[in-house]
């Protein structure tokens, strides 16, 4: 199947409204409907200036998510290190 250009100028409008109206209880299927064309093409002809505006929006992503982990790598740590402890109290009279 095919999907026309005023079928595809429809999602982008669709897209813009979810995006600009900051509607988040529909982004999920946004997205989803964005991701479904984007792994259907092997490869897309695209003007320098939105290469560049991709990159950016894809390192701020890879950035947040990468902090994101760390923080909870950190809180899981931290919460590993309280269970150990709580196991293993330490041995008060050897003090």
């Amino acid at each position: 199947m095919k999907m026309t250009q005023k079928e595809l100028s429809h999602l982008i409008f669709l897209s813009e409204v979810v995006l600009t109206g900051k509607k988040k209880s529909l982004m999920d299927e946004t997205l989803q409907c964005l991701l479904y064309i984007v792994k259907s093409v092997e490869e897309v002809e695209l003007p320098d200036t939105v290469v560049d505006q991709i990159e950016c929006l894809m390192a701020m992503i890879e950035s947040d998510l990468r902090d994101e982990n760390e923080r909870m790598q950190e809180i899981r740590g931290h919460l590993d290190w309280k269970q150990k402890r709580k196991r293993n109290p330490p041995d008060l009279d050897r003090l």
